[in-house]
């Protein structure tokens, strides 16, 4: 619509109709017009969709599914981070790298350069390969792809990808069937959650589907399988999905008051993914509700927003303070489009310039609920302005509240051009200490009774060959955040030379929950007075 109006091909008539021109009659009355029938007639012939057989290395972890239906129980879920975009093709490389036996710092210090991460943000992804099973320590601190890797690398084939992550990861082939007829995105979550995968592990998987060509997006916020995607899953040995564990009525009463709190924060996304669809959304003029949405969104997070909207101005005004105290202030221009994208077309530099020089602004973004074409993710580059859609912001917001960051930490999002790639280092980060914390908990637990003590080289060595294999410097940290006085979680027994060997033991956790608990709701309360 918008080229076609560029082209003067069609005109605005008012009311939210368009008619044809001039210009326009006469290209119909020259061009040959294809039906919707024809599309369908090509797209349709699944008995031309064909997929190739795994390799053997892959097809022995599909037929242990087939042969033991038990084992799909240990496919786990564990969080998958990956740098971005591309991602099949940058783990392709991650694994090319490692066809060979390589030591754990030539492995990290390639990662880094190759795709300019910190080394933190390394140790975040290495679980992930060992989980998805591309990936396997065949030494002390020395890694190799697994055969199965191996075999993807001699295929080339994206399909083998997804194949060795449906036998190690779950609602992976689950997920194209869930998807076989148009469903929309959170509703494939929902699903999700049946099988122990929350929205951002499923948001990546579906990700990965998209890439290999098994998902598409019919239209925004919907997902649907291809054909070919069809054809895959039919071959995938699947796990029925996991009957629901908590009868109705069941669940406590503070968790019934927990399920409220967040469907008031899921209203609020859904609101502003709705508006920005739907530029008379609320019965409003065009782009109030989306901009007010916005705004609110902002507030959630934790920033000072507010809508500003009018002819001459921004639509929404975002401020935070830095760590030196110092204000910053970012001007935010909403796009809603029913057509789901944004293109170059939409946005005028003049306007925004003049829009961030009267409000005193340190960064620009553009908010809307996708971007279309590289032009325009080449000149917002160019210009320094931040292009956010909507799905990612909606992420970051949720992030925000799980994993407890700071302004500072999600004002990255204003950052052009690796800001949203930071933000998900971080979260990835976040997410991993926060897995390491719950594993070690569970290793004293386990272990306690019999060993007595355990120090940060106990829970090395006990974790080394899980998922999450945390190293010996995050263990440390992990021990020194639950043994702080506000929360003894943790007490020292024997003192060593050597943090690493000093010994702890874990007791009084349920006074450590509810004194947290007690700590966060004196918070809450004083913040909200």
């Amino acid at each position: 619509m918008d080229w076609l109006e560029v082209l003067e091909l069609i005109q605005d008539i008012g009311n939210r109709k368009w008619a044809i021109t001039k210009a326009g009659e006469e290209a119909l009355s020259g061009w040959l017009l294809i039906s919707p029938g024809a599309l369908e007639d090509t797209d349709g012939r699944q008995g031309k969709v064909t997929v190739s057989d795994p390799p053997p290395e892959i097809a022995i972890l599909l037929q242990r599914l087939v042969e033991d239906p038990g084992s799909h129980k240990k496919r786990c879920t564990y969080n998958i981070w990956v740098p971005s975009p591309n991602r099949i093709e940058n783990l392709r490389l991650i694994v090319q790298f490692a066809s060979e036996r390589v030591k754990r710092g030539d492995f990290f210090r390639f990662i880094e350069n190759q795709f300019d991460l910190k080394e933190s943000s390394v140790d975040s992804m290495l679980p992930f390969l060992k989980a998805s099973g591309l990936l396997e320590e065949v030494g002390r601190n020395i890694y190799q792809a697994t055969a199965a890797g191996q075999a993807w690398l001699r295929s080339g084939d994206d399909l083998d990808f997804i194949r060795i992550l449906h036998a190690n990861m779950k609602f992976v082939g689950e997920m194209i069937i869930s998807a076989r007829d148009d469903i929309i995105r959170n509703d494939l979550y929902a699903i999700a959650k049946n099988y122990g995968m929350n929205t951002e592990k499923a948001r990546w998987i579906a990700g990965f589907l998209i890439e290999a060509g098994l998902l598409e997006e019919p239209q925004y916020l919907h997902l649907k399988a291809t054909p070919t995607g069809m054809l895959l899953a039919s071959s995938l040995p699947l796990q029925k999905e996991p009957a629901e564990e908590i009868e109705k009525g069941s669940i406590p009463p503070d968790e019934n008051q927990a399920d409220k709190v967040i469907s008031d924060e899921e209203r609020l996304f859904e609101r502003l993914q709705l508006a920005s669809c739907d530029p008379m959304a609320e019965g409003k003029a065009s782009g109030v509700a989306f901009e007010e949405e916005l705004a609110r969104v902002f507030r959630y997070m934790g920033f000072d927003a507010k809508r500003i909207g009018g002819a001459g101005d921004t639509d929404v005004v975002v401020r935070w303070k830095d760590d030196d105290g110092k204000s910053i202030t970012a001007i935010v221009d909403g796009k809603s489009k029913t057509s789901g994208s944004v293109s170059h077309t939409d946005i005028s530099d003049v306007a925004i310039d003049a829009h961030k020089e009267k409000n005193n602004a340190d960064h620009v973004a553009i908010i809307g609920p996708g971007f279309s074409g590289e032009t325009i993710q080449n000149h917002a580059k160019k210009k320094k302005f931040a292009l956010i859609t909507v799905t990612e912001l909606v992420e970051i917001a949720r992030a925000t509240h799980a994993l407890g960051l700071s302004l500072q930490e999600i004002a990255s999002l204003f950052v052009v051009p690796n800001g949203l790639s930071q933000i998900d280092e971080l979260i990835s980060s976040k997410q991993r200490e926060i897995g390491i914390i719950s594993e070690v908990v569970t290793g004293f637990c386990r272990e306690q009774e019999l060993l007595g003590s355990l120090s940060p080289r106990d829970l090395f060595l006990l974790l080394r060959k899980t998922n999450v294999s945390p190293s010996m410097d995050e263990l440390l940290m992990v021990f020194k955040t639950l043994s702080q006085p506000e929360i003894g979680l943790l007490t020292p027994v024997n003192s060593d030379s050597s943090e690493e060997n000093t010994t702890y033991m874990l007791c009084n956790g349920e006074r450590a929950v509810n004194r947290l608990h007690a700590l966060a709701n004196a918070i809450e309360k004083g913040l909200s007075s």
